[in-house]
C-alpha cells in the first residue's frame, strides 16, 4: 500500500513496523483496537522511546485490513516517509 502523492507509504505487519520505527522513518502507526494484549504491549513498548510517532487505536483489525487493501485482519499499519 503506498501513497506517493505526499511522499509517504503505508505498510502492514509487525516486522515492517519495527524496521521503520528503528530506522526513524515511521510517522504514524495504526494499532487495531481489537489486537491481542501482548501484541499491543509490544507495539506500545517500541513506541515508548519515540514520542514523535503518532499512535491511532480508533480502528479494528477488519477496518485496518480495508485500509491496507488485504483480505485478512491486520493488527498494525505503519505510515512512513520514503
Amino acid at each position: 500500500m503506498s501513497d506517493s502523492s505526499c511522499g509517504r507509504k503505508r505498510v502492514a505487519g509487525y516486522n515492517q513496523f519495527a524496521k521503520l520505527v528503528r530506522r526513524g522513518k515511521a510517522v504514524k502507526v495504526w494499532l487495531a483496537s481489537d489486537a491481542d494484549f501482548v501484541f499491543s504491549g509490544n507495539i506500545r513498548r517500541e513506541l515508548a522511546s519515540h514520542p514523535d510517532i503518532e499512535l491511532d487505536e480508533s480502528l479494528n483489525s477488519e477496518q485496518l485490513a480495508k485500509i491496507a487493501g488485504v483480505d485478512v485482519p491486520t493488527a498494525v499499519i505503519t505510515e512512513a516517509t520514503e
